[in-house]
């Protein structure tokens, strides 16, 4: 995507959304070496988000010095339902709050501690 391509008449959020999208859809593949074909749930690929992670709990108490604001605040608001149910990156996008930016926040810290999930 780029910038160029966006009509005249383009909202300065719409522009935004877009700049958004493209700087998402780059760290994410520098991350972890796929391509995402945009910024939603939607166009991640499959076989990441079914990847296994640990319990929000558990990313909370190894990990919530390291992550942003944001993103702890939205892994502080997990509901514990669906107990037998596996925590996989998609079901961390049900999250309120939790959202694609969130997402890379907690990527880059467990790349940082090299995490076998993002294998």
């Amino acid at each position: 995507m780029s910038v160029d391509k966006n009509p005249p008449d383009a909202s300065p959020r719409a522009l935004r959304r877009q700049q958004d999208a493209t700087r998402f859809i780059a760290r994410f593949a520098a991350l972890t070496g796929m391509h995402a074909l945009s910024a939603g749930i939607e166009g991640l690929p499959r076989e990441f988000l079914s990847r296994p992670v640990p319990t929000p709990k558990l990313l909370i108490e190894r990990y919530g010095r390291e992550l942003e604001t944001r993103t702890l605040n939205a892994l502080c608001r997990y509901e514990p339902g669906r107990q037998s149910e596996p925590w996989t990156f998609g079901r961390l996008l049900e999250i309120r709050g939790f959202g694609v930016f969130s997402l890379l926040d907690l990527v880059e810290v467990l790349r940082r501690h090299a995490t076998r999930t993002l294998e």
